[in-house]
């Protein structure tokens, strides 16, 4: 039988009408007309296609169609079974047959009969992907707390060893889970005179640096208090701070300003671990993190990574008249590498090998 007849018949006997049979293999019906008539020659990709909807067998339509090497030919008419057996075991090298398929891998031939390949001399088409399947992961988004989150961005971002600056240590509640012995850690804050955009630090000399700063503006009353504040910290809710900003434009004034000197002391690649959250100011919608993204990208930092923060407890109010904005129940670690843009970051082990 003819390999046209061969799909006429069997497109038949599945009750498949010419256009319904074209549409499924995705080729005009007029192409598929004359495969069945013999006027053309289906390619390997159409035959696989082929023998899927229909149910045929797919080294069988191969051998039909002539889709073999000539002088493989003489030996196939011997031998014609153990010959479908080996190029169905080709095929199945091959792949799954989602794109044009190349010629078929060659078959074994000694003399006038056919030779079973040794599984064992048969080249791997595919290269055995390196590493274990495991969830043991860093995600980027946790319910919990700072010294539980912090660990984990110091672990893909710092090589243990470097000289970490954190310039806003306060009580250190970053640092409750990490152990003192993984890295120079160098601790300033404003409580103790240090203010953090203007680092007692050399240019160019330090690995990463940890900036907490109190990010939100304090309205009056009790709100924010357990977070540091700018009035009583940075004074800089005022005109008389130096920088002539007031209310959510201080808090990105003293942000860039602290980026500026981070900058300054980070040596290439250097990390800097940035923590914010967004707040509505004057009824206003104020995305801190992208704020602070798009400055710091200006600086020349690259954003490697952002972590969200979900607090465990739900935060309220003592009075609500009417709510017109989400309550922010998150907050964010921005991680920026120091960089020319050139460069891709490769893991904290480009750090500790850098000269």
């Amino acid at each position: 039988m003819k390999f046209g007849q061969c799909i006429r018949q069997s497109r038949k006997m599945k009750s498949l009408g010419i256009r319904t049979l074209a549409k499924q293999v995705k080729v005009d019906h007029s192409y598929l007309s004359r495969i069945e008539s013999g006027q053309t020659q289906p390619s390997e990709q159409i035959i696989r296609k082929l023998a899927k909807v229909l149910d045929y067998d797919e080294a069988e339509l191969m051998i039909l169609a002539n889709r073999i090497p000539p002088k493989w030919r003489p030996v196939i008419k011997k031998a014609p079974q153990e010959t479908a057996s080996l190029i169905r075991e080709s095929l199945e090298e091959y792949g799954d047959g989602t794109k044009e398929a190349s010629p078929l891998l060659p078959l074994p031939i000694n003399g006038d009969r056919l030779i079973a390949p040794d599984a064992n001399s048969r080249k791997s088409r595919r290269k055995s992907p390196d590493g274990v399947p495991t969830n043991d992961l860093v995600f980027s988004a946790l319910l919990g707390t700072n010294d539980e989150l912090f660990p984990k961005i110091l672990s893909l971002y710092v090589a243990r060893g470097s000289t970490i600056a954190d310039v806003t240590y306060g009580k250190g509640v970053f640092w409750k889970e990490v152990r003192k012995d993984q890295y120079r850690l160098l601790t300033t804050d404003i409580q103790n005179g240090v203010d953090c955009r203007s680092l007692p630090y050399a240019n160019n000399s330090i690995d990463c640096v940890v900036l907490d700063p109190p990010y939100m503006h304090t309205p009056g009353g009790t709100a924010h208090v357990a977070h540091q504040n700018y009035e009583g910290y940075y004074r800089n809710n005022s005109t008389t701070n130096g920088s002539g900003k007031k209310y959510h434009e201080a808090v990105l004034d003293l942000y860039f300003a602290a980026g500026d000197d981070a900058f300054r002391v980070l040596r290439s690649h250097g990390i800097l671990i940035v923590k914010c959250a967004d707040e509505v100011c004057a009824n206003q919608q104020r995305l801190t993190h992208v704020e602070i993204i798009q400055d710091y990208t200006k600086k020349g930092f690259v954003i490697e990574d952002l972590f969200v923060l979900l607090r465990q407890n739900r935060p309220g109010v003592s009075r609500v008249i009417k709510q017109v904005h989400a309550r922010k129940n998150h907050s964010y670690f921005l991680v920026f590498r120091k960089s020319t843009g050139k460069t891709r970051w490769k893991g904290p082990r480009e750090l500790s090998s850098r000269s």
